[in-house]
């Protein structure tokens, strides 16, 4: 058995004459040309690769990146978790690709003799760990999965002893881009827990090897690259693991190209890409330069028109059931638009199913401000994806610290209606119930939190993993 890393979030396994690539990630950007690989993918390295089959998490484009896909060849075998949507199947199958095979929840799949691959999806929004067992060794990859309780349990139990543990370990979220007006503008992100997460994640499954995974990237666009300096690549994983001396697992940071061979154990690149990381990443600004702007220059050109936003907030309003509409009341949300071409102001009214166009706007009278690039809600709109808005990190949420919540239970909402929980007539279906069936653990673990919650019990989410010594208390026995 061998494998690669091969980008950010992107694995590729060889085993009984057969290749595996998981969330082919490989050419390019992502959102809008604010995310990019770091280390950088080698040029070309697509054009020389052909997978027999290819899995994808879940449907976040730096995991489902549709011209990493067109590049490898549409008619391959794509293999994704069936999950209680057909999101990712129908997107797939609208961008022409034409051999899709849903892998069901904890059934194995066959991929070569000796190897052979599981599925175990998790999470409202739909994600997955793939557990691949090649050759007699296994391969947990959990990538953005933040899986828990008797879900990770059930892994565990058909998985007792995992080789390689591959985790992100960093910010995949818009918490940065929170504007706290009445706290000094501060975010609301702890950079701090990363590392501790990753670790305790890491401490509880027991893999010899931990490899930090699916946060290997960059911002070279001008509205994110401020957050550059919020990186934690896996280095600093590492870097955690020896200041708390944790040596079980032993923590490996993997560039692009660099991975496992059965005969040979790791092969590691000796380039330093993290010591001079400012430069390095200057330099690949200047290189992308060219791409950013031509990007700049046709957004310049979008405007957020009304008749857009009309269709929007009908279809969410009348989609949204009352009992989450009642959230929002007295909570409008004010959508500000930026664009060369004049910036547009549209407030929601969720709870009253009212939209209307602003002259004018500011904080005193809208409280509640989204702020992103005409062109970038153009796109959440059409595509119904506003969950890539936040992922971005293209996006300012100007609010006071008291309607914080309501921001989340807007981009909470959104994404319901993404993954198409939202309207509810395309969720009382067999293959919705169903497929939550199969995942009846998971059930049980949202109703012990919420029980957690209503006893007044912060959710920590070292407390749901398996019994384990937590990364910190670990840290200080050893020093002891």
């Amino acid at each position: 058995m061998k494998f690669r890393i091969l980008g950010h979030a992107c694995l590729e396994v060889t085993s009984g004459g057969k290749q595996l690539l998981c969330d082919p990630w490989l050419v390019g950007s992502a959102y809008w040309r604010s995310w990019w690989n770091y280390p950088p993918v080698p040029d070309g390295l697509v054009d020389e690769l052909a997978p027999d089959y290819i899995y994808l998490t879940h449907m976040h484009w730096d995991h489902f990146h549709a011209p990493t896909l067109r590049r490898l060849g549409l008619g391959r075998c794509i293999l994704i978790p069936r999950t209680p949507d057909r999101r990712i199947y129908n997107d797939l199958r609208d961008m022409g690709c034409t051999n899709i095979v849903e892998l069901t929840h904890a059934k194995p799949f066959r991929v070569a003799t000796n190897f052979e691959i599981t599925s175990y999806q998790f999470g409202h929004f739909p994600d997955s760990v793939l557990m691949i067992a090649a050759d007699g060794k296994i391969i947990m990859n959990a990538n953005d999965c933040k899986i828990m309780g008797a879900p990770l349990k059930q892994i565990m139990r058909r998985h007792p002893k995992v080789d390689f543990l591959l985790r992100s370990h960093s910010s995949a979220n818009s918490r940065l881009c929170y504007e706290i007006v009445d706290r000094g503008g501060v975010h609301v992100d702890d950079q701090a827990k990363y590392n501790v997460e990753f670790a305790d994640f890491a401490l509880a499954v027991k893999p010899t090897y931990a490899i930090p995974f699916a946060s290997n990237n960059c911002y070279l666009h001008p509205e994110t690259e401020q957050f550059n300096k919020y990186l934690n690549l896996g280095v600093r994983v590492r870097a955690y693991f020896d200041e708390h001396r944790i040596a079980d697992p032993r923590c490996v940071v993997c560039a692009p190209g660099d991975g496992w061979d059965d005969a040979k154990g790791f092969i590691l690149s000796e380039k330093d890409w993290y010591t001079s990381l400012d430069e390095h990443i200057e330099a690949y600004k200047k290189d992308k330069l060219r791409a950013i702007s031509e990007t700049m220059r046709q957004e310049d050109r979008i405007v957020l028109k009304e008749t857009t936003v009309a269709r929007y907030a009908e279809q969410l309003f009348a989609g949204t059931p009352f009992f989450i509409r009642r959230l929002f009341r007295g909570k409008p949300i004010t959508l500000v638009a930026h664009s060369k071409s004049g910036d547009a102001a549209y407030e929601l009214d969720i709870f009253n199913r009212r939209f209307r166009k602003l002259e004018s706007w500011d904080d005193a009278g809208n409280p509640i401000q989204i702020h992103a690039r005409a062109g970038v809600f153009v796109m959440c709109i059409l595509q119904v994806n506003w969950n890539s808005l936040g992922i971005s990190k293209r996006v300012r949420f100007r609010v006071r610290d008291e309607d914080r919540k309501i921001i989340t239970y807007f981009t909470e909402l959104n994404d319901l209606f993404d993954c198409e929980v939202l309207p509810l007539s395309k969720s009382l279906n067999p293959r919705f119930i169903g497929t939550w069936m199969r995942r009846y653990r998971e059930i049980g673990l949202y109703l012990k939190i919420l029980i957690d919650s209503a006893r007044g019990r912060d959710f920590a989410y070292r407390n749901y993993l398996p019994s384990s010594k937590p990364a910190v208390a670990f840290a200080i026995q050893q020093y002891r």
